[in-house]
């Protein structure tokens, strides 16, 4: 009988780990880019042959045209960006777009944000193409993806049959789930998350996706030792960098120990964006933003610790390699991430303001239609 019952503890263990305790109040959001190339056809249908139209004056008579589109589809609120800037998108109380050198930051309500709005770059003198972001609203927003995927393809494809427009069409689906890490447990109103990859979500609902097309999956943990901070430059008059490095080798250490080995510690004013396929474990920094490179090696970490950065906020980084993929899902991968988190605000004996950390974890894929 004790055979009897260490196996079914065991099996219990397992069905533990392939599920992620998801508090009540978490945040999902999904939008998928669809990206026009500018080309002359383009431009001729859309300014019946006016010569050298601006991108504002593009973008304007583009829209005219994509709202009527629009409303012969179930999507509630749709943005068309003429700029080649980054688009990061967050929740918001109500729509609402922030430009900065380098991104459009869009932050938008799942519950009731609406309509189709233009966003054009005032610095902008040239595009290469339009980017049509729809968002997905709603209830649901996981257990729906498949089928608002649907209804941007089939709005891509009447845009394609209304221009005449034969370039092939990328699609860009975006989807993310946030949580404070201090209300994860199975004993919290919570909801357990299997957390699979696109694919077998999509098949389930009857929706197959394109062999070629790129996928990737990470956990981004914004993390802020204010605290910590504060005791390390007071009793021990560290600089703030010193204190990032401190940490950062720590989380290195207790990751290495723990088999993750795709990672990344970031203090720094540039926003990182996970990047993958391209060379290996590297980061490249332009302005705003950093480039964390990742491919499929079976070590990459990386530390990027600006000598002038001032603040306690640092992000944590976690890329899913595809060894890591895996039929059962993410969740077991994810609660090894959330285990290690713990371990490491043990170890500096984190205040629990400090262990209110914010994960984020990340599924895209793109392909060509």
């Amino acid at each position: 009988m004790g055979i009897i019952r260490n196996r079914s503890l065991i099996s219990r263990n397992k069905q533990q780990d392939n599920r992620v305790y998801v508090p009540a109040d978490s945040r999902d959001n999904q939008y998928v880019i669809a990206e026009l190339a500018v080309n002359d056809a383009l431009v001729a249908q859309l300014s019946d042959k006016t010569l050298n139209p601006s991108p504002k004056e593009l973008l304007s008579l583009l829209l005219n045209k994509v709202r009527r589109i629009v409303a012969n589809h179930e999507i509630d609120f749709v943005a068309l960006i003429a700029s080649n800037k980054f688009i990061r998108v967050r929740y918001g109380v109500d729509n609402e777009i922030n430009t900065t050198n380098e991104q459009h930051i869009v932050y938008y309500n799942p519950e009731k944000s609406k309509g189709v709005v233009g966003v054009c770059a005032d610095d902008a003198n040239a595009i290469h193409s339009f980017r049509l972001v729809c968002f997905a609203t709603g209830e649901n927003l996981r257990e729906n993806a498949a089928l608002f995927h649907q209804k941007v393809v089939m709005l891509v494809n009447e845009i394609k049959a209304a221009f005449s427009f034969v370039d092939a069409i990328k699609l860009q689906d975006h989807q993310h789930i946030s949580f404070g890490l201090e209300k994860h447990s199975s004993a919290t109103q919570s909801k357990a998350h299997g957390f699979r990859v696109i694919e077998k979500r999509y098949e389930s609902s009857g929706l197959t996706l394109p062999q070629e097309r790129n996928s990737k999956a990470f956990i981004v943990v914004k993390a802020n030792f204010s605290e910590l901070l504060s005791e390390k430059v007071l009793n021990h008059e560290y600089d703030v960098s010193q204190m990032h490095g401190e940490v950062s080798h720590l989380l290195i250490q207790l990751a290495q120990e723990a088999g993750i080995s795709h990672l990344a510690y970031v203090a720094s004013n540039r926003y990182p964006v996970v990047k993958s396929n391209l060379v290996s474990g590297s980061a490249n920094q332009n302005g705003e933003l950093v480039s964390l490179n990742f491919g499929n090696t079976e070590h990459e970490v990386i530390q990027l610790i600006d000598d002038d950065y001032i603040n306690s906020n640092a992000y944590l980084v976690f890329y899913m390699a595809e060894n890591c993929v895996v039929k059962a899902g993410y969740a077991a991968y994810i609660n090894k991430v959330i285990k290690l988190i713990d371990k490491l605000g043990q170890k500096l004996h984190l205040a629990e303001h400090d262990k209110a950390m914010l994960l984020r974890f990340y599924q895209h894929f793109s392909y060509k239609a």
